[in-house]
């Protein structure tokens, strides 16, 4: 891969990884209000990372990319 590459790359997973924690952050700082929410599931209460939406969105991005990195880099 030429320098181009090779930065856009950084810059991407630069931005992957600022996105990554600020979602995070927003996740923990979540005030949960009795009043106006449903029960939640036992299996959500107990995992709600892993249960997020966004943050199994950014896992298939990764996969998806190093998968086209992986392809791009054995077609040489």
């Amino acid at each position: 891969m030429d320098t181009f590459s090779w930065m856009l790359l950084l810059v991407a997973s630069g931005v992957l990884v600022g996105g990554l924690v600020y979602t995070y952050q927003v996740g923990k700082r979540q005030k949960v209000q009795g009043e106006y929410d449903t029960p939640v599931g036992e299996k959500v209460a107990a995992h709600p990372y892993v249960r997020n939406p966004v943050f199994i969105a950014y896992i298939v991005f990764v996969a998806l990319l190093l998968g086209y990195i992986a392809y791009v880099a054995f077609q040489t």
